[in-house]
């Protein structure tokens, strides 16, 4: 069996890469991709089904590892007795934030692609699934203070996702203007600080 040329993926993903940039997913054509590479349309959908392939083999490992480890960050806090999630919340979150923000900086074309150019592919919606991933994190949260005897108050569901959405939208606004890391770090610290705030007063933990 002929063992297929890796070195042509790459030509063909650099190339996918500056159609989407260019026109976003949506509006990107396989056929000027595959002009752009110098290949038939043949040749490009022998080794990727179609666009969503593509626009998932670039974007793919930088956006599952950032879901992993923020996924892993909500479950290791989960599993922390409630006197310590109600002391440790806002330091916790803190420190995993930065660690975040490395992540979203190491493939920072990913993410762009993903927060400004991803509209029609299976990424579309990668923002929102954090986001209600975090609401239902909130949710527990409130509940574990509950159930230990804490006097936290009841924050309607639709007003928890709201505030989650603002908050990653918030955070993402970084890949959206291209801020570089430096400031995006101090940004994203002013947003946290911000929602640690309202967070306390609204849970009536302030």
């Amino acid at each position: 069996m002929k063992v297929k040329d890796e070195s042509i993926n790459v030509k063909l993903l650099e190339c996918a890469k500056a159609e989407f940039m260019e026109k976003g997913f949506a509006d990107a054509s396989m056929r000027t991709i595959a002009e752009r590479a110098g290949v038939t349309t043949g040749m490009l959908y022998s080794r990727f089904a179609d666009k969503d392939e593509m626009f998932r083999s670039i974007v793919g490992e930088g956006a599952e590892k950032l879901y992993a480890y923020f996924s892993e960050v909500q479950e290791n806090f989960a599993a922390l007795p409630a006197v310590q999630q109600k002391g440790e919340m806002h330091s916790y979150t803190s420190g995993k934030m930065c660690v975040m923000m490395d992540i979203i900086y190491d493939y920072f074309d990913s993410f762009k692609l993903i927060v400004l150019k991803s509209a029609g592919s299976s990424y579309e919606h990668y923002i929102d699934r954090m986001i209600d991933y975090e609401t239902e994190s909130t949710e527990r949260f409130m509940r574990v203070l509950r159930e230990s005897g804490a006097p936290v108050r009841t924050v309607r569901r639709d007003i928890n996702h709201m505030l989650a959405s603002a908050l990653f939208n918030g955070v993402f606004e970084v890949v959206a203007h291209g801020f570089p890391k430096e400031d995006a770090m101090e940004y994203v610290d002013a947003v946290c600080e911000f929602f640690y705030a309202g967070w306390d007063k609204l849970m009536g933990l302030s």
